[in-house]
């Protein structure tokens, strides 16, 4: 009965067309105090308008993080995934502007089709964001990363970016943004980026040397963004299309000669549109509602002309997405607020693959949410609903009477936070988290497995914080030690394909670890000097089967021991950037074999920027800047393997060049 009542108040909020959004760069919004103190901070976080040479891709910054595992599969049009603290990629949420980038066919978000070119900050949550209005599904996630828009301060009635990327891997990528304010309540953002390369680079292979083949991609993307203010609110809405055509290089394993390694290509057409709109209604209660339609066709075949020991597959899925959140907050004092999100999402995806199985699936998310914030201490609380039906058929069926399916879960969190002294911050916390199968784990012959149960995580973690103010010289040491359980952990294990997958569940998973990170930087005159030493210490183990030959085992792909080392120099308009890390030895399987073993290896990128201030144009505020960079990747040419059978790219250089007004 209890649960029945809960969920019919989560179903009775009012719906009020608003959004959540931080400070508005066109006239800042109201920030409650309640807003402005976070029980969890971000576990790390970048602003990229700080690099002089940012990175291009999501991945390469995400990696920069402590206990952070990006799988990358080699080449530009390599399937790139991100896991954090061993809990699968599944249980981490990539949110672009707070809401969720998911994929209900295999859960797999593929980082390698975020550009950070209209990116101002990505932050990293191992526990929760900590902001009123936020979605439900943002609750329920157990880790997650956020990707903030940059909306740039206007001087001028316009500006915009021009940039060319090119060199290693025969790249050329242009982009092109320009920022427009309509109005002094509108502005509008939009862009353009092509990316062009053939994938090809040596790698050694045996006893001789090869060229990696069939890693080419070719893709286009367009957005679009409008941002304006009303009366006491504010309203956003987001335009987004992508396509590429791209090959899958195969796994590098002995062949008959003759015969290429992989013929496999993809070609996507993506497109969303997100956004929503923002009320305070009074000082004391606002809402907020989000909302977003996503369409995405894929087609993807094995060309058996080219590569007769391929399979012949030549499929087409069409998988299409809606999804409505509804937030409201009220602060009952001026250290207690109170958070109602509830969101629901449908799921459809078509295909001509395994016998032609059409799933459906429409989920609900309700959470419940509550701070108390004072100056030395501050607590959260949250419990989140999630229910899901499942229903597919297939032709022989006839109709949807095949399956019916519910599913649900209840996640409770809990967290905690104190300063007593400024030098120190303490904070700790509890959480629950569910995922559910995809519909290519659970209806697909070739792939998928009926018999998958749902996965249940649970977290308990802490951050202890030392450092000093900012100042000419500021230095911090952050301890995080953490444990996590993962009951039926799902587990995907590519086969001679990046897009066919073997599925199976883990019973549990155990993972003690800790992520240590200590930076300083340092001010003085012309010069500045930042650097970041960072280590993740990850026993993730099977503890499924007591007395199993896999009992005890390191899960697939999890190191040990992982660091990394940041440093940069900056003088006048000068910068030097030094990336080095390390990845200990891993099994690509539960059998910690030597058959499956995984050798430890460790890479440097090094890069170097400068920048030029132009002379202001006529009637124009803001001077233009030229912005020149060339990076150095892998630096001491190391041979080495992120996922077994696919070698990664040996010294490359990429140079950059952007013009901005």
């Amino acid at each position: 009965m209890g649960r029945r009542l809960l969920l019919a108040l989560l179903l009775s909020a009012p719906c009020c067309l608003v959004q959540a959004q931080e400070a508005d760069t066109l006239a800042p919004a109201q920030v409650f105090s309640v807003q402005s103190l976070p029980v969890i901070k971000a576990a790390e976080e970048v602003s990229l308008s700080r690099l002089a040479v940012p990175p291009s891709q999501l991945a390469d910054i995400l990696r920069r993080f402590t206990g952070v595992q990006v799988k990358d599969y080699g080449g530009a049009g390599g399937l790139k995934t991100i896991n954090v603290r061993s809990l699968g990629s599944e249980h981490v949420g990539i949110f672009l502007d707070g809401i969720q980038v998911d994929n209900a066919q295999n859960m797999q978000v593929d980082l390698g089709r975020f550009s950070t070119e209209s990116l101002g900050q990505i932050q990293l949550y191992n526990a929760q964001k900590s902001t009123r209005l936020q979605t439900a599904k943002a609750y329920a996630s157990g880790a997650a990363v956020h990707l903030q828009s940059e909306w740039p301060l206007l001087l001028d009635s316009y500006g915009g970016k021009f940039s060319l990327r090119g060199g290693a891997l025969g790249t050329i990528a242009p982009s092109l943004q320009w920022d427009q304010r309509l109005s002094s309540r509108l502005q509008l953002k939009a862009a353009a980026a092509f990316v062009s390369t053939n994938g090809r680079y040596p790698y050694p292979c045996f006893d001789t040397t090869l060229v990696r083949e069939n890693g080419d991609l070719r893709s286009l993307r367009l957005e679009a963004r409008l941002r304006g203010q009303v009366r006491g609110g504010s309203w956003d809405l987001h335009l987004y299309t992508y396509g590429s055509e791209r090959g899958f290089p195969g796994p590098v394993i002995r062949r008959a000669q003759g015969f290429p390694f992989s013929a496999e290509r993809q070609s996507d057409q993506d497109l969303f549109v997100q956004g929503g709109w923002q009320q305070e209604w009074t000082a004391r209660y606002a809402t907020a509602i989000k909302y977003k339609y996503s369409r995405n066709y894929t087609h993807y075949n094995t060309h058996p002309e080219l590569n007769p020991m391929a399979l012949p597959y030549d499929l087409h899925y069409l998988q299409q997405s809606a999804y409505l959140s509804v937030a409201q907050s009220y602060i009952l004092a001026d250290f207690w607020s109170v958070d109602l999100a509830t969101d629901v999402q449908f799921n459809a995806l078509d295909s001509d693959a395994g016998a032609f199985v059409t799933p459906r699936r429409t989920s609900f998310y309700g959470a419940l949410a509550t701070r108390l914030a004072w100056e030395k201490i501050r607590t959260s609380a949250q419990v989140v609903y999630q229910g899901s039906w499942d229903i597919f058929n297939t032709p022989q069926a006839g109709g949807w009477s095949r399956e019916n399916a519910f599913r649900s879960a209840w996640m409770p969190a809990f967290s905690i936070w104190a300063s007593p002294w400024h030098w120190l911050e303490v904070d700790a916390y509890a959480k629950s988290s569910y995922r559910l199968p995809s519909f290519n784990d659970l209806y697909y012959s070739l792939i998928g497995n009926a018999a998958l149960e749902p996965e249940q995580a649970l977290q308990l973690g802490a951050d202890i914080r030392l450092g000093t103010s900012p100042g000419p010289w500021h230095w911090e040491l952050r301890i995080s030690p953490y444990w996590n359980s993962v009951r039926q952990k799902i587990v995907a294990i590519p086969t001679l394909s990046q897009f066919r997958w073997t599925m199976l569940n883990i019973g549990r998973v155990e993972t003690l670890g800790m992520d240590v990170c200590a930076q300083t930087d340092f001010h003085a005159g012309d010069w500045t000097l930042e650097m970041a030493l960072r280590y993740s210490l990850q026993r993730a183990l099977d503890r499924s089967t007591p007395g199993s030959s896999t009992y005890g085992n390191q899960i697939p792909y999890i190191p040990l021991h992982s660091g990394s080392i940041y440093f940069s120099a900056k003088w006048k308009d000068w910068e030097l950037g030094w990336d080095s890390s390390f990845t200990g030895s891993r099994w690509s399987r539960t059998a910690n074999t030597p058959d499956y073993y995984l050798s430890p290896w460790s890479i440097t990128d090094v890069s170097l920027g400068k920048l030029l201030r132009l002379p202001p144009l006529r009637h124009r505020a803001r001077c233009p800047e030229l912005r020149l960079g060339l990076t150095c990747g892998n630096l001491f040419n190391q041979p080495y393997q992120i996922v077994q059978g696919y070698p990664m790219p040996g010294i490359n250089l990429m140079g950059n060049v952007s013009f901005s007004w």
